[in-house]
Parts: structure tokens; sequence; C-alpha cells
């Protein structure tokens, strides 16, 4: 693994919420533009406010985004990815779901996506179940990890 680059790990100001937005569809393009439907994908409408971001000298690297015990978005752009910005928010994120007093940890990721199911296995998430997507016709995997208060 190279360096990881000068990050900061905040909450975006809110005059960065569309930079997240815009950051997340690329990412979400890249990894499943033409897997069920040509990009843009369908992302939602989250409120980024709530979300962690990676800015690496002013530029938006990554975001994670929670509620209750669920990891709902970990996306790092391409430019940064392989340096620890992931593992950063992932552990950024981890910390928020505890702090809710949740002992237990979820995501759902797309099953195909081998290299982020084994991004999260090695950080001790496992694979649950797998299942029907409910709109899309792609398989999903649900995955957990036991947190502690630590």
């Amino acid at each position: 693994m190279t360096k990881i680059p000068d990050i900061e790990i905040r909450h975006p100001q809110l005059d960065e919420c569309a930079l997240v937005r815009s950051l997340v569809q690329t990412v979400v393009d890249e990894a499943y533009g033409g897997l069920w439907a040509d990009p843009p994908l369908p992302i939602g409408d989250p409120d980024w406010s709530l979300a962690w971001v990676a800015v690496s000298r002013g530029a938006m690297a990554g975001v994670a985004l929670t509620q209750d015990e669920w990891l709902d978005d970990l996306w790092v752009h391409r430019l940064y990815r392989g340096v620890g910005i992931g593992r950063l928010l992932l552990e950024r994120a981890e910390l928020e779901i505890v702090g809710r007093g949740c002992l237990t940890a979820k995501l759902r990721v797309v099953a195909s996506n081998h290299e982020a199911i084994r991004f999260y296995e090695r950080f001790g998430w496992s694979i649950q179940r797998c299942f029907p997507h409910e709109t899309f016709p792609v398989e999903m995997a649900e995955m957990r990890k036991s947190l502690s208060r630590g």
C-alpha cells in the first residue's frame, strides 16, 4: 500500500453536498454502469450532510454514510484507491454505528463486486446471506460485523 495522502475525515460543509453526490454518482456509474442499466444509475437522494467525507488536499476523495446499524454507502474515487482512504472511512463509520449503541453493523453489496467484498472481509466483515435485489436484476450480499464499544 502506498502512503496515505494528507487526508481529513469530516462531515461535509453545506456547500459541498453537491460535490459529495457527484462523487457518489461517478463511482456508482463506474462500478455498476451497464450491469443492469446504462449510466447515470439511480442513487437516491440521501442527506449527504450526515455523511463522512475524506478530503485530500481540497479534493473530495471518498464518502461514507451510515443509518442506524447500517453502512449505507462507502465510495472512494478511483484516483484515491489503495492508499487507505476506504479503511479510514470504514473505521469512522463503524465508530458512528457503535456510538448509536449498535453492536452489529450491516451493509449490502452487489454480490458480483468481489473487490468490495474482499475489502470488507479484510476488516472482519462476513457475508450472512445472499438475495435478489428488490428492484434491479442483481444478486446482493448482506455482510455483518460484530463491533465492540472498545
